[in-house]
């Protein structure tokens, strides 16, 4: 019963999420004349090759990205070929909009009749090893995947794709630390279809190794890679292509795959949009002592791969040194539009402490340390005196208001910190007030739905 169900389910799902007829002529059209028109141009590149999921049939209905890799050869330099490939990129786009967008090389990306065409440089080698950039892989996970997926397996990687997408694990970016498109591709190839990926997943333990190409034993990759989840990328042994998949998100695909086995449903695929928290709901939680949101500027001009790495540095920094002074982080998160500011979200048992401390010395019988013990607290508030054959003295907390502290601290970050999370905390680093967030929260819908969610603290999929 319980599989005649899933049945219907995957089917329907599977018949949502499957681009029309119209919508894949649509894209091959606009493909083929893309790549025509750079094959036709002057210039020092020697292949062009469209890669990505729509090159593999594997994308989504709705997505209308188009990945354009120009392969320039391996002698010339790289000023040379910065140089090509924008040049290439904007003569595609000529009387389009576009703009420079940056990786490890700049390359130009805009949009054609409603289609987000990125057009990538990348060296034309003769195998992965010899890569001179990070992308010239790309085209050999294009000829590793069209040689072996299957077209019944194009639509099980757009399911698992979806599936992923509905539970909020799915994409290769460190602001969601999720499943880029091509480990589900691979997580298929491993495991045969969606069902069997899925019955997978809900088996696996703390950490796992999937490696179809055999390049490691287990133990052997495990210890090489350090993450949750390692994938060994077919075409580079020495690449885990799951690394960016944080701890939180690779439990969170364990517990969603239990709970769809479980009691199957189109909801893990499509989620019910959930009502906010009403204002005044909200505005009673930020009343609550320990609940502290702060803002810092968005630098302009940097990566957002890069710039998130750095913001949860930042918050993790905060957090280790709000623990030092004895204040309890029950959790924290991060927010950003990328456009104008960074929100984090710190909530602490208590945002004051006892003003007074107990400081907890050596045992009396350690005449040395006892000695260094009492030399350094001559003024204690109370004491010095002995507990359980330990010398014991009451002293004034010097950082006893959570507030205060956090905004001395990123005084001290401003001038300590690096790249573009400085200029970040250099443009109006504040704690923000209740009035404040909550107009934020009024007037933001991105940062409603995101503060709503966190306010919840519940797993969508429960």
């Amino acid at each position: 019963m319980k599989s005649s169900r899933m049945e219907q389910i995957l089917g329907k799902a599977l018949k949502r999420i499957t681009p029309a007829k119209n919508e894949l002529d649509a894209e091959k059209k606009i493909s083929v004349e893309t790549v025509e028109r750079i094959r036709r141009a002057e210039g020092k590149h020697v292949d062009v090759i469209v890669c990505g999921s729509l090159a593999r049939n594997t994308h989504l209905r709705g997505d209308r990205d188009i990945d354009i890799f120009v392969m320039m050869p391996p002698h010339i330099t790289e000023t040379e070929f910065e140089n090509e490939g924008l040049r290439i990129g904007k003569l595609v786009f000529r009387g389009h909009k576009w703009e420079k967008a940056f990786s490890q090389h700049p390359y130009i990306r805009g949009n054609i009749r409603g289609f987000d065409i990125e057009i990538i440089p990348s060296y034309k080698v003769e195998k992965a090893e010899l890569l001179q950039s990070a992308v010239d892989r790309s085209p050999f996970h294009n000829a590793y995947l069209l040689r072996r997926l299957s077209a019944k397996q194009q639509g099980e990687v757009r399911l698992m794709k979806q599936f992923l997408k509905g539970i909020g694990a799915y994409g290769a970016e460190l602001k969601v630390g999720s499943v880029p498109g091509y480990v589900t591709e691979l997580l298929i190839l491993k495991y045969g279809n969606f069902t069997g990926a899925i019955g997978a997943i809900s088996k696996w333990r703390e950490r796992e190794a999937i490696d179809l190409e055999g390049y490691y034993s287990e133990v052997e990759a495990l210890k090489k890679f350090d993450t949750p989840l390692v994938v060994i990328d077919p075409v580079d042994r020495n690449r885990n292509v799951a690394a960016a998949l944080s701890l939180n998100q690779y439990s969170r695909i364990i517990a969603a795959s239990r709970a769809f086995l479980k009691k199957p449903s189109g909801n893990f695929f499509f989620p019910k949009k959930g009502k906010d928290i009403e204002a005044s709901r909200v505005k009673k939680l930020l009343e609550k002592e320990g609940l502290i949101v702060v803002a810092i500027g968005y630098p302009k001009k940097e990566l957002a791969d890069v710039l998130w790495g750095q913001i949860r540095r930042l918050a993790k920094k905060i957090s280790v040194a709000l623990q030092q002074k004895d204040f309890k982080v029950l959790r924290s998160t991060e927010w950003s539009d990328e456009e104008n500011e960074i929100i984090f979200v710190f909530d602490l048992e208590a945002n004051e402490l006892e003003r007074v401390h107990k400081r907890i010395g050596p045992a009396v019988t350690n005449q040395l340390h006892s000695e260094e013990f009492l030399k350094t607290h001559k003024r204690p508030v109370s004491g010095p005196r002995i507990e359980e054959g330990r010398w014991v003295v009451d002293i004034d907390r010097k950082h006893w208001k959570a507030t205060e502290y956090i905004a001395l601290l990123l005084r001290q970050l401003r001038k300590s910190e690096k790249s573009g999370i400085k200029k970040a905390l250099n443009k109006k680093a504040r704690i923000l007030g209740g009035k404040e967030v909550l107009h934020k929260y009024r007037k933001n819908a991105e940062f409603r739905k995101w503060f709503s969610t966190y306010l919840k603290g519940k797993e969508e999929f429960e």
